[in-house]
């Protein structure tokens, strides 16, 4: 399979990049900076007049020995003389490498460890998996009054699509659906609680290496077998009558599970900006603070609650209550399933949607609780509980499999928010180029960002030949910014790439301008000229 979408041209990508010089995107840059910039427009013009012009220098040997050399130029430029790159650019159909640069230099590769991630996951699970929570009655249903006299326990199966993701852009909307089912089993009140059964997973909940200071943050978001709206909520400002008064702010969706402490305010400065809302650590208390324009309408910032199960069952009882559904016990205690659970039934089965649709959020959007679900899931299924240590075990045994040697990575967990993670760009085109080989492919390759079209790439490379073409997943922490993916040649020849700078001490901008250039580059390479 091969992406079919080759529009533009070099010389159009290189306008491109003077047009962003020219109308000021880069002006906050330091001048340093600027020399890649001028150097990249002129290989790029000079690489699409190919056909038309001959090259000011010396033509090397031949295309491919003209390709290593442009990209040298672009990679050595010395605003980037503090940084280290690492690249590898092979055949998918053929394997000969094109180009290297370190490429077996171990680099910090921040969210590309997704791609090792459901690589794995899509091969050991299958794209046509799914994700089971059982919902069962530990109690007796009086037919007559419809109330179930014990507790529903949820049992968590790893599901990580129970979230407005997959319900529509509703929070709500699977727990409604649930409220639906209960009615239909004739159940109308529950004398008891709402336990969340999280053993599947370990009590392990955040992943190691990850900082202590942006635990909260809803890209943080705490794991377990029950993981509601991917362990986040949002909290929505809004301005306040006229200037001086309070701002509104409002959790959504509205739950009781967190409290918020301060207060943000209204102001008539239009650039205003210093919105705050910050968990405090190990607590569900959430600070809020600073100030909203008037002349907005609403602005909403994501916090991450401590404790995801207890926050999965406190929201699904308020939830069925608000659908008429009364719930007598306060969710706690959880896991601790109570004593009459002998006489237990399942009232119903959610499945969620398949693996490949979830791949989809994952890769394109760079979800980190998705990856860190597969991960502690992958290990359940080789071991009893789900755990980051099962799961590394169970995707070491899998790139050895592959042939990628166990020195070649450096794999801590599944997201790649942990500087503790190390990829070389040898392996992850090695791992590229197998996926192309194996079952499933398709659906690895339809879940990456698309250059110029969606997800994380949507606004990069559009105007070039890699637009429509190039799928690859982004990567960025800081002072670390990863590129790998494919891209088809302007001969229609599919290429597997990584591109990888760490400790860079510029802007992050200027890092995806190369990243890019190179990219482009290659989706103008003809081998027959």
């Amino acid at each position: 399979m091969r992406p079919l979408r080759l529009r533009g041209s070099n010389l159009h990508g290189a306008h491109h990049f003077q047009t962003k010089l020219s109308t000021g995107t880069v002006s906050h840059m330091r001048n340093s900076v600027l020399p890649i910039f001028a150097a990249a427009v002129v290989l790029l013009g000079a690489a699409c007049g190919s056909r038309q012009a001959t090259p000011t220098t010396p033509h090397p040997a031949g295309p491919v020995q003209y390709l290593q050399a442009e990209l040298d130029t672009i990679l050595s430029d010395p605003a980037f003389q503090n940084a280290h790159w690492g690249v590898m650019v092979q055949s998918v159909e053929n394997g000969e490498v094109l180009y290297r640069r370190n490429a077996r230099k171990l680099f910090m590769p921040a969210s590309n460890m997704k791609l090792v991630t459901g690589a794995v996951a899509l091969t050991r699970l299958g794209a046509d998996h799914r994700f089971q929570t059982r919902i069962l009655a530990c109690g007796t249903v009086d037919t007559t009054s419809g109330l179930l006299t014990g507790d529903i326990v949820v049992i968590g199966g790893g599901d990580p699509a129970i979230s407005g993701r997959f319900g529509g852009g509703a929070p709500l909307a699977i727990f409604d659906a649930w409220a639906d089912s209960l009615h239909s089993k004739g159940i109308t009140g529950v004398d008891g609680r709402i336990v969340g059964d999280d053993d599947l997973f370990d009590d392990v909940h955040i992943g190691p290496g990850w900082a202590w200071d942006y635990l909260g943050t809803a890209y943080a978001a705490e794991i377990g077998a029950l993981l509601f709206n991917e362990g986040a909520m949002a909290i929505r400002f809004a301005p306040g009558d006229s200037a001086g008064d309070p701002a509104d702010h409002q959790v959504v969706p509205a739950t009781s599970y967190i409290t918020l402490q301060g207060q943000a305010a209204t102001t008539n400065d239009s650039t205003a900006v210093g919105l705050f809302a910050s968990r405090r650590p190990f607590a569900n208390d959430v600070d809020v603070g600073g100030a909203i324009w008037a002349g907005r309408d609403s602005l909403m910032l994501y916090v991450a609650p401590h404790d995801p199960t207890l926050y999965f069952v406190t929201v699904l009882a308020e939830t069925l209550q608000g659908r008429g559904i009364a719930v007598t016990g306060l969710p706690s205690d959880r896991d601790v399933v109570s004593a009459d659970c002998d006489s237990s039934v399942t009232l119903f089965v959610h499945l969620s949607p398949s693996l490949g649709e979830i791949l989809q959020p994952f890769l394109k959007e760079s979800q980190n609780q998705i990856g860190e679900m597969l991960l502690r899931y992958i290990g359940a299924t080789t071991t009893d509980t789900g755990s980051v240590s099962g799961g590394r075990r169970a995707v070491s045994a899998t790139l050895t499999s592959w042939g990628i040697p166990d020195d070649s990575y450096v794999y801590y967990d599944g997201s790649g928010l942990s500087r503790y993670n190390y990829l070389t760009p040898e392996a992850v085109v090695r791992l590229l180029r197998g996926m192309s080989r194996r079952q499933g492919f398709e659906v690895f390759y339809d879940a990456l960002p698309v250059a110029g079209v969606d997800g994380t790439l949507e606004r990069r490379m559009v105007g070039s030949r890699a637009e429509g073409n190039a799928r690859a997943k982004t990567g960025f922490i800081s002072n670390a910014r990863a590129l790998s993916g494919y891209v088809a040649t302007a001969d229609g020849e599919l290429l597997a790439f990584s591109i990888i700078a760490n400790n860079f001490d510029t802007p992050v901008r200027p890092v995806e301008y190369v990243q890019d250039l190179v990219v482009e580059r290659l989706a103008n390479f003809e081998r027959h000229q």
